[in-house]
């Protein structure tokens, strides 16, 4: 749960649940599992910002939306190996890591074509042509309205 304390001048904010992340010790995997049934209700989000990361997984769950965390994308394959039922993804572009939000929803929509894809960054992509098709985009700083309209229409 999420409490924003205000005063005139100080915003101060508590995240009061800290969730946890897919342990990195389990095995490597690919799509294991490939699966044609998912929930769009659950959502991976892969942002390496931790607090980020929590935040959204709070804000999701508020909302009604089943959330998984990963940290980066090589943990993002890891869950979605052990998760086949995970509906959309909502990434970050900029990971650490040998892969990026870009390359991992080009990866994903490869292997598993039904799952939806919203990407965020707080730069700027110069050719949004390179995301894979049926992939949203939201420019950080964004609000969470926004947000769960791009996960409503990658439903559809």
């Amino acid at each position: 749960m999420l409490q924003v304390f205000q005063s005139r001048k100080v915003i101060a904010m508590y995240v009061m649940s800290m969730k946890e992340t897919s342990s990195r010790a389990a095995p490597k995997g690919g799509f294991r599992g490939d699966s044609k049934r998912v929930n769009r209700k659950h959502v991976l989000v892969v942002e390496d910002q931790a607090l980020l990361r929590f935040l959204a997984a709070d804000m999701l769950e508020e909302a009604g939306y089943e959330a998984s965390l990963a940290a980066d994308a090589d943990e993002a394959l890891q869950v979605l190996a052990r998760n086949p039922d995970i509906g959309t993804i909502f990434s970050d572009v900029n990971m650490p890591g040998d892969m990026d939000g870009v390359a991992l929803a080009r990866l994903i929509r490869e292997h598993r074509p039904e799952i939806g894809l919203v990407l965020t960054s707080g730069t700027r992509i110069q050719d949004l042509g390179q995301l894979p098709g049926g992939t949203m985009f939201l420019s950080k700083p964004y609000e969470w309205d926004e947000v769960y309209r791009c996960l409503e229409q990658v439903r559809h």
